[in-house]
């Protein structure tokens, strides 16, 4: 197994210091989401549980003696993101016991200690220090050493799913809007698959350019699965029965709710939505029409993501909401 190392290290130096995912979104790890309202059969559910699929054994499912006893299915965000997972993997026939390993895989937590005693002090620097935010940098006295960072790992690390390798995904699609996907590939010499973490949006030119070397030889020379997280993240925002469930999990701050709201109470008269560095849209009221189907999607896909710099709200009471990307403000780098 083999995680694309450069981005991946300072990703979770960040998340190791800061508990970036944790601070964010909170309530992740609790059960408020329905099996039914991801889609998910509960006779599906309860075939990949006696595979050992599911993100948690042992749990959700009550069986009777001689009658089995269904209970409503709740879910939290991971084993959720999880299940939508299953449901992609199996388009492509992959069998089950491949698909147990790479839940085995996500469920660890990163070996950050092995990956930067592998690596010099200078790279350490270059490719790690660099990319930190100055606030963070400051919190620990301005400077910080790959020896340092190691000796420090003892108190840090703990088995938390928050700092498990789904946690880094849901942190780099959520958060640093990093793009993350899971890569499947094939091995050349035996029948196995070989598990990678490619973090795929930086905006540093070495790392750019390391990432296009690796996909051109990944593309070249071998069969694999590419599962980008945030199109799989999306479908959370997809189905208007889970929006409470995204209100409640902290996935919309409170300026999104109130926009959201008054789109669902037809107060609005124009919203202009401007992302970086392309892609902006503007969505039109008039006094009949109501947003809805894939409209409603698109914007409660764009807010929960975060995939904007900035949103104005035209309300038909002629005031106007301004809406920043708060997240991008707190991780900007300097």
């Amino acid at each position: 197994m083999q995680i694309y190392k450069n981005i991946f290290i300072t990703f979770v130096v960040y998340n190791k210091f800061n508990m970036e995912l944790k601070n964010y979104f909170p309530y992740l790890l609790e059960k408020k989401i329905l099996l039914s309202e991801i889609g998910i059969h509960p006779r599906t559910h309860i075939a990949w549980k006696e595979e050992g699929l599911t993100f948690y054994e042992g749990v959700n499912i009550v069986l009777g003696k001689k009658v089995e006893k269904r209970k409503w299915v709740y879910l939290d965000v991971f084993e959720a993101l999880w299940l939508l997972i299953i449901v992609e993997l199996r388009k492509f026939n992959l069998d089950l016991k491949t698909i147990k390993k790479l839940k085995e895989f996500i469920k660890e937590q990163p070996d950050l200690k092995s990956a930067l005693e592998k690596i010099s002090e200078e790279d350490f620097q270059n490719k790690v220090v660099s990319q930190l935010p100055k606030e963070m940098l400051e919190s620990v006295g301005g400077f910080t050493s790959r020896e340092k960072v190691i000796k420090s790992l003892s108190t840090l690390l703990y088995q938390d799913t928050f700092l498990s390798n789904l946690g880094v995904l849901i942190y780099g699609a959520l958060i640093t809007e990093t793009s993350p996907s899971i890569i499947i590939k094939m091995s050349k010499d035996v029948d196995a698959f070989e598990f990678i973490i490619a973090i795929n949006n930086s905006t540093e030119a070495n790392l750019k350019e390391e990432l296009y070397q690796f996909y051109t030889n990944t593309c070249s020379e071998s069969t694999f699965i590419n599962l980008p997280i945030v199109t799989i993240l999306e479908k959370l925002f997809e189905n208007e029965k889970i929006i409470n469930r995204c209100y409640e999990y902290g996935f919309f701050n409170n300026q999104e709710k109130q926009l959201l709201e008054a789109v669902r109470n037809k107060e609005c008269e124009e919203i202009k939505i401007a992302k970086h560095p392309s892609g902006d849209y503007t969505v039109n009221f008039s006094d009949t029409k109501e947003i809805s189907g894939e409209e409603a999607k698109k914007l409660r896909k764009t807010l929960g993501l975060k995939m904007y710099d900035r949103v104005e709200v035209i309300y038909r009471n002629e005031s106007h909401l301004v809406i920043k990307n708060s997240n991008k403000k707190v991780i900007k780098r300097e």
